[in-house]
This record gives structure tokens, C-alpha cells and sequence, in this order.
């Protein structure tokens, strides 16, 4: 009776000892990792809270692979699909932003579905976008110090 008390006992510290480890390895490591897991499909999946389509994921790819191009990560020759382990955490979140209202858009399915000419036509409304709101922010900007040099 006595031993089958300290195989127990054993058993529980063993359990404790394990969990304890593993705790303070998850908390001490957890911000130091040197790799980071981003997976664009299910990182816009959370954004959109929904599983994402065949036709979603595609858009998502091809959303991905523009800001790779134009943060300038298809210069060294890697693959475009794995450009997005390189960026920064600001731009591929801005990435993952802009997937998201590109897998929203009806209009980007639909040219999506067009074929080569559609994908060609969904990146230049993705720039015009992008620049129509940079110029906004400009002209705001702009307009901004023209009241101010007035008071």
C-alpha cells in the first residue's frame, strides 16, 4: 500500500515538474522567437472572420505578391510567395489589411475571373487605390499647413 502512495506521489511531481517547465519556456521564449509563423489565407481569414474560398485565397496571393514588389522584395530573385517572411511587421500588415478589402470586393472576383487580363487589371486598381489615398493624405496635409500660415 505504501509503495503504490509513492508511485503517485512520483507521478504528480513528475506532472508538475513537466507543466512548470514548459510554462516558464513559453513565457521566457515566447517574445524572442527568431522566425515568425504569418500565413497570409489565415491571418485575412481572422480579419474577415470567415474561412476563406479558393477564389478568396487566390486574391489573397495575388495581393501578397504586389507588395512584394513594391516593398521591393523581388529584387534579390526569392519567390515572391515567401516575400512575405521578409517584410517588416508594419507592411505585411498592411498587406494582410489590403488582401482583406480586395477578398471583400465583388468587383476584384470578377476580375479575378477574367483570367490573366483581370489580375493585371485588379493590381492597377490596388496602385491607383493606394496612390488616390496617399494623394488624399497630401492634399489634407497640404490644405492643413495653408490654415495654418493664414492664422
Amino acid at each position: 500500500m505504501k509503495r503504490a502512495h509513492a508511485v503517485s506521489r512520483n507521478a504528480i511531481k513528475t506532472i508538475f515538474l513537466i507543466s512548470f517547465v514548459a510554462l516558464c519556456a513559453t513565457s521566457v521564449f515566447g517574445d524572442f522567437l527568431w522566425f515568425k509563423i504569418r500565413n497570409p489565407h489565415s491571418d485575412v481569414a481572422h480579419l474577415l472572420d470567415r474561412r476563406l474560398a479558393d477564389e478568396e485565397k487566390a486574391l489573397v496571393d495575388i495581393t501578397m505578391a504586389f507588395y512584394a514588389v513594391k516593398y521591393g522584395y523581388a529584387k534579390d530573385g526569392s519567390p515572391l510567395k515567401d516575400a512575405h517572411k521578409k517584410m517588416s511587421d508594419e507592411e505585411y500588415k498592411n498587406a494582410v489589411s489590403q488582401a482583406a478589402k480586395v477578398c471583400n470586393s465583388d468587383a476584384a472576383k470578377g476580375f479575378h475571373r477574367m483570367g490573366k487580363a483581370g489580375e493585371k487589371l485588379l493590381k492597377a486598381i490596388i496602385q491607383t487605390i493606394e496612390d488616390a489615398a496617399k494623394a488624399t493624405g497630401e492634399w489634407i496635409e497640404k490644405k492643413s499647413d495653408e490654415f495654418d500660415k493664414k492664422k
